[in-house]
């Protein structure tokens, strides 16, 4: 896989050095701040809150596990230390960084041969260590979590699962992956598509486009299929949530956007 020519350019300039993660962390995956406690568990006392979009995080070396959570202890802001839930979060990576990280071509192109060669094995040597694979049929959607154990039989699996709600019909969203969501990112990437870094390219459409606000300091490259008009809905955008493991990037989130009336 990692030889084959590439299928996609960075529409950014040239990258010139790789993102570095690792010494400092950010907030994830919470709705408006992270509940910081002490000692860790969440039954202890609230010793503090971060903002959802709270960066520069610094930990002290000790985790504790509780149940199936791995719990992290931070330093504070303001001084002290407390204790949050690591899956709230991850490595800190400027998003300038990130946008001239030359890693991210060669992951973009193993994504989409992964999808047109239906490999649930390549797709989970891209997939995050820390959360497997998220995705959104649209942002607005919830998400549907594949482990990272369950990735490599991704294409194959039969079972039904529910993806959301189709806003414009009010109908429900089911099927497999390989029945609903693999067509679509296929109808993308069925030229070699420019990406975009930290950017959302659009077409028509009545309803807002957003990054899911629980992603604010998660970086992301989206892919866009434009509409054969300017004013028609059929175009679509995918973009990939990307997160740093000791340094290097992996894709974690997978969120789709397409025109709506």
């Amino acid at each position: 896989t990692q030889n084959s020519p590439p299928a996609v350019t960075n529409e950014p300039a040239s990258p010139t050095a790789g993102a570095a993660g690792g010494s400092s962390y950010a907030v994830v995956w919470v709705g408006e701040s992270l509940v910081v406690r002490q000692p860790a568990g969440i039954t202890s006392s609230q010793v503090a809150a971060l903002p959802a979009d709270q960066r520069g995080i610094g930990v002290t070396g000790q985790s504790t596990l509780l149940g199936s959570s791995t719990w992290l202890e931070i330093f504070l802001p303001v001084g002290g230390t407390g204790w949050v839930n690591g899956y709230n979060l991850t490595e800190d990576v400027d998003p300038d960084s990130f946008c001239q990280d030359p890693r991210l071509v060669d992951l973009a192109n193993r994504f989409i041969h992964a999808m047109q060669i239906q490999s649930g094995d390549e797709l989970a040597q891209l997939a995050s260590p820390n959360r497997g694979l998220i995705i959104r049929h649209d942002w607005w959607n919830p998400e549907v979590v594949t482990d990272l154990g369950a990735l490599p039989h991704l294409f194959q699996e039969a079972a039904e699962l529910n993806w959301g709600i189709n806003r414009d019909s009010g109908l429900a969203i089911t099927g497999s992956f390989g029945d609903v969501i693999l067509p679509q990112l296929l109808d993308v990437f069925s030229v070699a598509p420019p990406f975009s870094c930290n950017r959302i390219a659009t077409g028509s459409t009545a309803e807002q486009v957003s990054w899911p606000p629980e992603y604010t300091n998660l970086n992301f490259i989206a892919f866009h299929r434009a509409a054969p008009s300017p004013t028609s809905l059929n175009w679509r955008t995918w973009a990939l949530g990307i997160e740093y493991v000791n340094g290097s990037p992996y894709l974690a989130v997978l969120v789709q956007y397409r025109g709506e009336i």
